[in-house]
This record gives C-alpha cells, sequence and structure tokens, in this order.
C-alpha cells in the first residue's frame, strides 16, 4: 500500500512537471503515504468478530429460493455433465445421450439443485441397477460407464429393490462460503430423497465410489463401509457400502440443518397436491 501511494504521487509529478516538491514537501508526502500505509495494514490485519459470508452468504432481504428436483431434460443434463468436468478433473464423465436413455427407463436417478435462474449448482445421481449387473459390478468387472438402459430398473421396479448406487454428487464452488452452503443443503435433499424414494421399507443398501479424497470422507462420516478396494476394479475406485435404514437418515437428517425453508422439493410439493386431490375426491363422493 504504501508503494502504491508513492507510485501514484510519482506518476501525478510526471502528469504535471511544472509543479516543484522541495524537500519539505517531498518529506511531508513520504510520511503521508506511511500513515496511510499504516493505517491500511492496521484495518486488514484486525480479527474479525464474525465470518459474515459463512453464516449468511446470500441477502436476507431478497426472495433467493432454490429447488431440488428430479430432471429429463437435455439443457439440466449438459449442465450435470460440464458440472461433473470441473469437480471432477481426470474423471470422464458420462456420456449425455446414453444419461438420457436412461431417463426414459426411469425419470428420477437425477436430481439437480437449481439456483433462481434455474442454473444447476448441484447434483446427485442414484441407480437401481438389475441384479445380475450389480453383482458384475460390485465384484470389480464391471464399471460405471458399463451401465446401459437395460441394466436400469423403473420406478416400480426400483422402490423394492435391495440395492443401490449413488453415482455422484457435487456442487459448484465447493470451497467458497455460498458453495459449503449448497453442499449442506443437496445432502439434506438427498436424505430428503431417500425417506421418499426408497424407504418402503427402508432394508437396503447403498454402494458409492469414492472417487476424491473428500467424497470418500463424506461416505466415512455416514458409516460407510469398504467393500473392496481400488486394485482390480474396472473403475480403479474403492467401492463402499451402507445399510440403509431409517433410523439411520433420521440420525443424518438431526446432524444438518433443516433446510426447507431456503430450499424447496418438487417430489414433496407433488405429494401433496396429490393428497390435495384426494381429499378433494373425497368430498365430492
Amino acid at each position: 500500500m504504501f508503494a502504491a501511494l508513492i507510485g501514484a504521487l510519482a506518476a501525478l509529478a510526471t502528469l504535471f512537471p511544472q509543479v516543484r516538491l522541495n524537500v519539505y514537501s517531498s518529506l511531508f508526502v513520504v510520511g503521508l503515504s506511511a500513515l496511510v500505509g499504516a493505517g491500511y495494514a492496521l484495518r486488514e490485519a484486525r480479527p474479525v468478530q464474525l465470518p459474515i459470508d459463512d453464516l449468511f452468504p446470500e441477502n436476507l432481504t431478497s426472495s433467493h429460493r432454490l429447488s431440488a428436483s428430479c430432471s429429463t431434460t437435455r439443457e439440466v443434463i449438459l449442465q450435470v455433465n460440464n458440472l461433473a468436468t470441473r469437480v471432477y478433473p481426470g474423471v470422464r464423465p458420462l456420456p449425455p445421450d446414453r444419461y438420457e436413455q436412461w431417463l426414459m427407463v426411469n425419470d428420477n436417478l437425477l436430481v439437480v439443485l437449481l439456483n433462481t435462474n434455474s442454473e444447476v449448482i448441484g447434483y446427485f445421481d442414484i441407480f437401481p441397477l438389475q441384479p445380475e449387473f450389480f453383482n458384475f459390478f460390485v465384484s470389480g468387472a464391471f464399471g460405471e460407464h458399463d451401465i446401459r438402459r437395460e441394466h436400469i430398473l423403473g420406478p416400480q421396479q426400483a422402490r423394492f429393490v435391495k440395492r443401490m448406487y449413488l453415482g455422484g454428487i457435487a456442487v459448484d464452488d465447493p470451497f467458497s462460503a455460498r458453495g459449503k452452503r449448497h453442499a449442506s443443503i443437496l445432502v439434506w435433499a438427498l436424505l430428503k430423497y431417500l425417506q421418499n424414494f426408497y424407504c418402503v421399507p427402508c432394508d437396503r443398501e447403498l454402494y458409492a465410489e469414492a472417487v476424491t479424497v473428500e467424497g470418500e470422507r463424506l461416505l466415512k462420516r455416514f458409516n460407510f463401509r469398504l467393500v473392496s478396494g481400488a486394485t482390480g476394479r474396472k473403475d480403479s475406485y474403492p467401492l463402499y457400502a451402507a445399510e440403509l435404514s431409517e433410523e439411520l437418515i433420521n440420525r443424518a437428517l438431526s446432524a444438518i440443518p433443516d433446510w426447507s425453508r431456503v430450499c424447496s422439493l418438487a417430489w414433496e410439493s407433488e405429494v401433496t397436491k396429490r393428497a390435495k386431490r384426494q381429499r378433494h375426491t373425497k368430498k365430492l363422493k
């Protein structure tokens, strides 16, 4: 800061050569620059009482609201593909065309977190897979890129499947205050999604590959156990699994904030609409 002020004054002197500085004027300029520089350094070094950006990364006076919903549109798939490429550098993303084929079989596979501009700021996907293929996947003989349309189970079959695969979970800009907040919202949405789509009953297993160090930490935090190491697996990533129970989901939900005032869940809106229609039908009868 001190050097910058001296440089700026020197530049002014060059621009206006008619202004002559004597020795006293020069000393005054140097002293003034030193005082301003010291004040700036003191301001920057002062302790921070509250991390405002971490506490409130959004403006509370705005009508900002996020939404989490299942999506099948190509525009969203391409946004997810771009996000996965940024978040998982070096990992080959799934081809959008193939992903579209999967969504034709089951439109509940992909959940995206959208901002008010309908931009994808996070996503997760869960695949209910055909049992025989899943056996080869668990053994490591097949990898994620071997999944084809015929290996995906439809919504009705998926509700009673015993094993599912968590393909990925990611948010944009994960190390910023806003990104960390979105990550918490996304995990909350994931737990609510599992409650809605797969806890009827909730006696099944959820599998996931640990592609990053952070992903592995998250899996361990939710008590996922190591099924097989990376060595010998076609995907070259360790595979983890956890018993998916109502107790586990409720315990996880109690450990994170309830984001229902910030983020709307499209599937819960559908349940509410369905309940209202049923009540209306009963009244008509």
